[in-house]
């Protein structure tokens, strides 16, 4: 008798890297086993809502909602509209965890977006029977934030988990370790539902995790050197080196992090014991423990290169002609020693006459900014670096590949990819014929595994497209997870 399918709910949606994963393409008449029953995608603030239509063009609008998540989760009777489902997926928006952001701006848990982990907990907590398997995909630099508290942001999400009876993997991956053609590092975080922990008419049997999560052996298998019977999904996708500790931890409480290193590597476990004996023979009852260390990939596959996903003929308007703008290009992507002043200390530096210059110290600081690349922030060094730390700081940035190298995976691709304008982390590279180019949105689809045109519809620009490409997922993780996902969400013992 064939396996009932596996039914996805899946969030923050973007334009279905998730569901082209587990599901493939939705002209191909293979079956593998998996079924989205539900998906939402929103963007607030934008009209257009490309993403959503994208994917209601791609797969259908039957099942599919481009409503506010809050709306099912605020009040909690609105999970009960989310149909049943064994896996929950979804890759929650990382603005405020990214790198994208200063230090300064980092908001974490306590942004607009962090704060969306919110609705995936109530969902979760809320859902009757509660979902097998939750996965879910961040920026690795959730391990690590905020800056003030380092970890604490990913403890809290882990603590949440923990409580609703759940064992928690994560696993930071770089798409490019394991052959495909972007080097995209994510945080992937699996959350199996446990049946030792809550009532069986919420988290009924079998556990979907590391059965015996505390005895080293058996987790170093589940994590790092395990087979398809002994290993996690990640493990058995994503082969690694590296050891755990001799023993297991407890996971901080949330008032002790601070600026210190982050307790966690790019590899854990976390559970929920039921009872622990301390050294002094005391025993404790139902503590938070955790295993975690820093492993590297175990891969000598095939690997793809940014060369590899280029289109035999692109469009001319990609092209760069002049040689001033590619002189920007250069400049952008160049090794800089330079100086900021913030906006709020202009009255400050404007305050400051440098009489031998005729100009003070705001004019001088905005005509360096005006041409960064001449010979300015050398001149003035002394001057700005009279007024360190009071008006002035540093702003140093190290050198980028200038042109981008074809013979290797491609950086990676940001949401403002698409833009005319020099930029430090746009791509930039050059032809066998000397011909100097952007990158155009058919080949970003490709760095990250989508077919050809997955984002062109009517009326959408090539910005937007990128923009969607910077904000998806590299399908081609999610493709290598389905088998190991799929044994594990048919376990019935």
């Amino acid at each position: 008798m064939a396996n009932s399918p596996i039914r996805v709910a899946e969030m923050f949606a973007g334009v279905g890297g998730f569901r082209l994963g587990l599901e493939g393409h939705p002209d191909s008449d293979e079956d593998t086993g998996f079924r989205v029953v539900w998906s939402n995608q929103w963007e607030p603030g934008e009209r257009a809502q490309w993403a959503s239509r994208i994917y209601e063009e791609r797969f259908g609008s039957d099942g599919h909602s481009n409503d506010s998540i809050h709306d099912f989760t605020s009040p909690k009777d609105g999970v009960a509209d989310i149909p049943d489902h064994d896996l929950l997926v979804g890759g929650f928006p990382c603005q405020d965890y990214s790198v994208a952001r200063t230090v300064s701006g980092e908001l974490g848990i306590k942004g607009e977006k962090g704060k969306l982990w919110v609705d995936i907990a109530r969902i979760i907590r809320h859902k009757r029977p509660r979902p097998k398997v939750v996965l879910l995909e961040n920026v690795p630099r959730l391990l690590n934030s905020p800056a003030n508290a380092r970890g604490l942001n990913f403890a809290i999400i882990l603590n949440d988990l923990l409580r609703m009876s759940y064992h928690v993997e994560w696993r930071v991956i770089n798409a490019a370790d394991y052959g495909m053609p972007q080097q995209r590092k994510r945080v992937f975080i699996f959350a199996y539902r446990n049946s030792n922990y809550g009532t069986p008419d919420i988290n009924g049997k079998p556990n979907f995790g590391c059965k015996k999560a505390g005895i080293r052996s058996t987790i170093q298998k589940w994590l790092i050197g395990g087979d398809e019977e002994t290993g996690s999904p990640m493990s058995t996708s994503f082969p690694c080196e590296g050891e755990l500790p001799i023993k297991a931890q407890f996971l901080p409480e949330l008032d002790t992090f601070d600026k210190g290193n982050s307790p966690f590597g790019n590899v854990g476990y976390a559970w929920k014991k039921k009872k622990h004996t301390m050294p002094d023979g005391s025993a404790i009852t139902d503590v938070n423990m955790f295993w975690t260390t820093k492993v590297k990939a175990d891969y000598e596959g095939e690997r793809r290169t940014l060369g590899d996903v280029l289109v035999d003929e692109h469009d001319p308007s990609y092209e760069i002609e002049c040689e001033d703008e590619l002189h920007e290009w250069m400049y952008a992507k160049s090794e800089k020693k330079e100086f900021r002043i913030r906006r709020e200390d202009r009255e400050r530096a404007e305050a400051i006459e440098v009489p031998e210059w005729e100009r003070n110290l705001w004019e001088i600081y905005r005509m360096c900014l005006g041409e960064p690349d001449s010979d300015g922030w050398d001149i003035y060094r002394d001057l700005f670096t009279e007024h360190l730390g009071d008006i002035c700081y540093k702003y140093e940035e190290g050198q980028i590949a200038y042109p981008d190298l074809l013979d290797r995976p491609s950086r990676t691709v940001v949401t403002s990819e698409i833009g005319r304008s020099a930029s430090r982390m746009r791509h930039l590279i050059r032809m066998d014929d000397g011909i100097w180019r952007r990158l155009m949105p058919i080949e970003l689809e490709r760095l990250n595994m989508f077919p050809d045109d997955w984002t062109l519809i009517d009326g959408i620009s090539d910005s937007r497209r990128g923009f969607l490409m910077g904000n998806a997922l590299v399908v081609g993780v999610i493709e290598r997870l389905r088998g190991p996902l799929s044994r594990i969400l048919q376990r019935s013992d």
